[in-house]
Order: C-alpha cells, then sequence, then structure tokens
C-alpha cells in the first residue's frame, strides 16, 4: 500500500476534499462534468439567453406602444387611417380593372367578327389579348395582396390593444373590447383558396371555373388557364364574377382569387354588398374545397 499527498492522474477528474494536516477541510473539488451534463448546461444558457432578448424585445415594444398612444381611441384612429388607405388603392384598382376589361371585351369581339367572316385572327391580336388576361391577372394579385394587408391590420390592432390597456390599466382592459371589422370584411378571406402544387391547383381551378360558370348573370367573355371572366355588368342589378389564378412567386402553388363586379353606380354599390353576392364570396371556399377544406 503507497500513500500520497496528491491525486493520482486517472483519478484527477474525480470529486475530492482537500484535508489540511489536522484533519479539517480546507476545500472541496467537484467532480469533471460528464459530456452530456456539458450540453444540458450550454442548451439551458441557450434558452435563458433567448429568454432574455424576447423580454428584451417586448420591453423595448412596450415602450414603442405606449410612445406612438396615448388612449384607445388614438388607436382605432390610426388603424381607420390605414384601413381608408387600403380602400382607396382597392378603388383605384377595381375601377383600373373595369378598363381593362372594357378593352378585352373590345378585342374579343373584334376576333369573333373575323371568326365569323372567316378571316385569320392577326397575331397582334392575339398577343394583345393575353396581355390583356394577364394584366387582369395582376391586377387581381395586386388587390389580393391588399386584402391580406387589410386582414393583417386587424390582427395585429387586436394585438396591440390588448398590450396596451394591459399596460395602461388592467381594469380598463375588462370595460374595452377590441373594434371589430365592419361588415363585409372576410377575416378569413373566404373568396380565395391556395394550392400547393400545380397538379392540385389545376384541380381546384376546374372545380372553381364550374362554380364561377353555375353562378354568373353574365355571360363568359374570356376562359383561360389564369383567369376567367364574365361580361361586365351593364344594369344595376347585374353581377360580374371574375375568377383569377394567381402563381406563387416561389414554387409551384398558386391562390384562387374570386371576385364580384358591379356597375359603377349607387345602386350597383348596393348589388355588390347584397347577400346574393355575398353568398358568392362566402360559399366560394365550400363550394370548391369542400366545408372546413383547405389546398
Amino acid at each position: 500500500m503507497h500513500y500520497t499527498d496528491s491525486l493520482p492522474p486517472d483519478q484527477a477528474a474525480r470529486g475530492h476534499a482537500e484535508i489540511s494536516d489536522k484533519g479539517v477541510v480546507v476545500g472541496i473539488t467537484a467532480p469533471a462534468k460528464t459530456p452530456e451534463e456539458l450540453q444540458r448546461e450550454q442548451e439551458l444558457k441557450r434558452l435563458s439567453d433567448a429568454a432574455q432578448r424576447a423580454k428584451e424585445q417586448q420591453d423595448a415594444a412596450d415602450q414603442v406602444l405606449l410612445r406612438s398612444f396615448r388612449s384607445v381611441d388614438d388607436m382605432i384612429m390610426a388603424r381607420d387611417g390605414k384601413l381608408s388607405s387600403i380602400d382607396v388603392m382597392l378603388q383605384v384598382a377595381r375601377s383600373n380593372i373595369r378598363r381593362q376589361q372594357e378593352g378585352l371585351r373590345g378585342l374579343r369581339a373584334e376576333a369573333a367578327d373575323l371568326e365569323r367572316a372567316g378571316k385569320p385572327i392577326p397575331s397582334q391580336l392575339n398577343d394583345g389579348i393575353t396581355a390583356a388576361e394577364k394584366s387582369i391577372a395582376d391586377a387581381y394579385s395586386a388587390i389580393l395582396s391588399r386584402e391580406q394587408h387589410r386582414r393583417q391590420i386587424y390582427t395585429t390592432f387586436a394585438s396591440d390593444l390588448q398590450r396596451f390597456l394591459e399596460l395602461k390599466d388592467a381594469r380598463q382592459a375588462r370595460e374595452v373590447r377590441p373594434a371589430e371589422p365592419p361588415p363585409g370584411t372576410d377575416m378569413a378571406i373566404k373568396n380565395a383558396i391556395t394550392c400547393a402544387d400545380s397538379q392540385t391547383c389545376d384541380r381546384l381551378w376546374e372545380r372553381a371555373t364550374a362554380y364561377v360558370r353555375a353562378r354568373a348573370a353574365t355571360p363568359t367573355l374570356t376562359s383561360g388557364p389564369n383567369v376567367l371572366l364574365t361580361a361586365p355588368p351593364r344594369g344595376d342589378d347585374d353581377l360580374g364574377i371574375t375568377l383569377a389564378r394567381i402563381p406563387d412567386k416561389e414554387g409551384q402553388g398558386a391562390t384562387l382569387f374570386l371576385d364580384i363586379q358591379c356597375k359603377p353606380s349607387p345602386k350597383g354599390d348596393t348589388t355588390c354588398t347584397s347577400p346574393a353576392a355575398q353568398a358568392i364570396l362566402d360559399g366560394f371556399r365550400a363550394g370548391v374545397v369542400g366545408v372546413g377544406g383547405g389546398g
């Protein structure tokens, strides 16, 4: 048996106590940590750091919120200002679409006259028709983007309002409810259907075109792989329907977007907000995908 006052090299990683000449413990060395323990410590530190960053970000966002608004009325005014701006852009976009549809109608009529006369349709006329259809589809892509922005404004407002009330006065939070969207605002955008791949999109497009044809009150003006247009409404009670297939910027998916057009007149505006028009929009998803379904 051998005695020594230092640990053997092969035992250095083990925990041990240092004892004085009088037998008193003067220091304790913990055992070396296992790889599993070290990994667990690193993960705990990562989570702790992430939680701290999240707290700092929330604190900064709270300060911005409190500096930006003095009251709930200020928040509602700011929200409504953003919505009004979107509404103006949507009105302009829809007016442009109506003009584009009239132009497309003229091109289609010219092509039909040539066909009835037994004459060939010039390539320039065909190109014009294709360009007009693409322009209309692109315009609906912009409209869809703004409709999604509208939905995001309501979502953000509800979240900001709840946090604002929590910061200002928790008692007030029980007395004030977030403002609801006005009638006709579809938070889920029921008249838009997303599809993830070209095969699914083709199948849904076929169903969507059948849905439009079954409900259209005006004859079909044009029907292609990316846009279906019924003739523009002529009377105050007429409803025109447009179906656009808007490709994703990335991937093979797309969004199928259904829109209603009415004659630009006071009575025509009423027609566009009528129960019949709303039923066409609200029933689009269920009619194409199925109740509760998705692309």
